[in-house]
């Protein structure tokens, strides 16, 4: 099988030109960074050392291409939580972050991990609720950006 055909297996977006697809830190680490720096570093003022935390060779990554063009990220740790969840802005409210999710939670539950949980931003909350997270304690700040722990109910 080659890798287009690969990418239109594992796609969730109901469009011929918009694949997601799993991968790896070591695969994909240009096309993940590009998202991330222009959402998080470029879009939000993350810092690009909170952004870019040394833990990504540890995770699953999940990428979102537009034809070749990476538009959309995620990453899983092993152990159930989701960071890093990623569209383009003019990607945005399309589905595609809908897609990505829904794939992502699928990979968790193949992992068989205890719970699956995120840290939401409260900009970002009732697409996770959405998905079927709930909130889960108080208002935190990461990065100077109020977030919410949500767990999948």
């Amino acid at each position: 099988m080659g890798l287009l055909q690969f990418l239109q297996k594992k796609s969730r977006v109901p469009s011929d030109s918009i694949k997601i697809f799993e991968t790896s830190w070591s695969q994909s680490s240009k096309e993940i960074s590009e998202v991330r720096h222009n959402v998080f570093v470029v879009e939000q003022s993350v810092p690009s050392e909170i952004e870019m935390d040394g833990k990504d060779s540890d995770c699953i990554h999940f990428l979102a291409l537009k034809k070749s063009k990476p538009i959309g990220a995620a990453r899983l740790q092993k152990y159930g939580k989701i960071e890093r969840v990623s569209v383009l802005r003019e990607y945005r409210s399309k589905g595609i972050g809908t897609a990505i999710m829904k794939r992502v939670i699928e990979s968790a539950k193949d992992l068989n991990v205890e719970k699956i949980y995120l840290h939401s931003q409260m900009d970002s909350k009732i697409f996770y609720q959405r998905l079927g997270f709930i909130e889960l304690g108080q208002i935190f700040f990461e990065a100077n950006i109020p977030h919410i722990e949500m767990i999948l109910k």
